[in-house]
């Protein structure tokens, strides 16, 4: 047995026996040595370890993967288990997350823009000599200043666009000149919101034209889409804060709504409109405003059916600011814990209440008034949240050449002040507590 167990050990280790008393010994020394590395670095501070205490900066960041606006994320909505609206950081890593440094911007909204036959004709004069037209530039001058001056600027079109402008039309049916596009860019206004009663006046081809010529000028769109995978909201990033833009209306011109499709020209369904506002949450929105067509025309006091559908929305965590049109005069504002609901901003520009060639005979003097709506934002890890707002009342200079003018600032010499002032109390009985009114000066 003894040289059958010589024989075997011979043939597996052909090392002597002290070559074999040294390797093993080696090895063992190798194990206990990285042991006492590993129960070392344990026990101790490490040299790449954070001191107790100190938070670890994990950059969770992922850059943004939303298309531009004419090509939003889609509105599919997220899970129902509740999941974030960031990137979460990496499973297992036990750092701190640093909280991000504030951040804000200054959002502008105003209220109906529509090409009545008298705007156009002011914007064919001021065209003369031009080769263009329609120049309705002029028109917004005044107000120029504010609305570009803010960080966001939304407008809301109600008259859709001729693709060519050879089939225009400015009463009950509208298809108002291209050029009105241009300015509405050249004005400072960064995206419009175009859902209401006109939307498919002249069918699908309102849809197609009014969308050929906002994205022409650059203007980002809500409201319309000319099929599925464009629909949704308009995506803007003012102050570094991912913002979405909803847009819906519930009123529309001889047809039945849920128009079919329905992603053509949205309607208002408060829990749809709360999904589509939870989807864009979901593809990184912080802030989302809903601009909604609803109401009674000449009613400054809110329908049930907007108190009722408006404070619903105004509830939904997903919603931030609403964002009302269609009566043509202006209605109030409710706030609530850093939210707001402005039930109707007015017209904006249009030519109501009419003249003797123009006649609106159901439209009181406040359809000239209308107001530009400002609301300041400011996000930081607890989410974003409207920390102050104000306006400055407006009023359309139909008798001179339709300019809005903003009330209060360099208000023009041939103006009656008593008018402009009978226009800012009509506002100010509307909107104030809850807005403020600004004081800016030309400049």
């Amino acid at each position: 047995m003894t040289d059958q167990k010589s024989t075997s050990d011979d043939r597996i280790h052909p090392l002597q026996s002290g070559e074999r008393r040294l390797a093993r010994f080696l090895q063992a020394a190798v194990v206990v040595g990285l042991v006492g590395l590993l129960v070392t670095d344990l026990a101790g501070d490490g040299e790449g370890a954070a001191p107790s205490g100190q938070e670890v900066t994990v950059d969770t960041t992922t850059p943004s993967t939303a298309p531009p606006s004419t090509s939003p994320p889609p509105t599919t909505p997220p899970p129902t288990d509740g999941a974030p609206t960031s990137e979460a950081p990496t499973p297992g890593a036990s750092a701190t997350l640093a909280p991000r440094p504030a951040r804000s911007f200054t959002l502008v909204a105003t209220g109906d823009i529509i090409s009545h036959g008298a705007v156009a004709d002011r914007a064919a004069t001021a065209a003369e000599g031009t080769g263009s037209g329609w120049d309705f530039t002029p028109l917004f001058g005044r107000v120029r200043p504010i609305l570009a001056g803010a960080d966001l600027a939304l407008c809301h079109l109600e008259s859709p666009l001729s693709r060519r402008d050879d089939d225009l039309s400015f009463r009950g049916t509208f298809r108002v000149p291209s050029t009105l596009a241009d300015a509405i860019a050249d004005a400072g206004y960064d995206g419009c919101s175009l859902a209401s009663n006109h939307s498919l006046d002249s069918g699908p081809s309102s849809v197609t034209a009014t969308l050929h010529h906002l994205h022409r000028v650059g203007l980002a769109t809500t409201g319309m889409a000319e099929a599925a995978d464009a629909a949704g909201p308009a995506w803007y990033e003012p102050g570094g804060i991912r913002v979405a833009h909803l847009s819906v209306t519930d009123l529309l011109n001889g047809r039945d709504l849920p128009m079919d499709p329905p992603w053509m020209v949205p309607h208002l369904d408060v829990d749809r409109v709360v999904a589509d506002a939870r989807a864009a949450r979901y593809a990184g929105a912080e802030f989302v405003v809903v601009s909604v067509h609803w109401g009674e025309e000449y009613r400054a006091d809110p329908t049930d059916r907007q108190r009722t559908a408006g404070r619903r929305l105004l509830a939904a965590p997903e919603v931030d600011l609403v964002l009302g049109h269609h009566a043509h005069v202006v209605q109030p504002v409710e706030r609530l814990d850093g939210d707001a609901l402005a039930y109707g901003l007015g017209n904006f520009l249009t030519n109501q209440p009419g003249d003797a060639a123009n006649p609106c005979r159901s439209c009181p003097p406040e359809t000239q008034d209308g107001l530009i709506a400002w609301f300041q934002v400011r996000a930081d890890d607890g989410g974003a949240a409207i920390v102050d707002a104000g306006y400055v009342p407006t009023w359309v200079d139909r008798e001179h050449n339709h300019q809005v003018v903003p009330i209060g600032v360099d208000d023009p010499d041939h103006l009656d002040p008593e008018a402009l002032a009978a226009s800012a109390a009509r506002t100010a009985a509307v909107v104030e507590p809850s807005l403020r009114r600004l004081e800016l000066t030309a400049g």
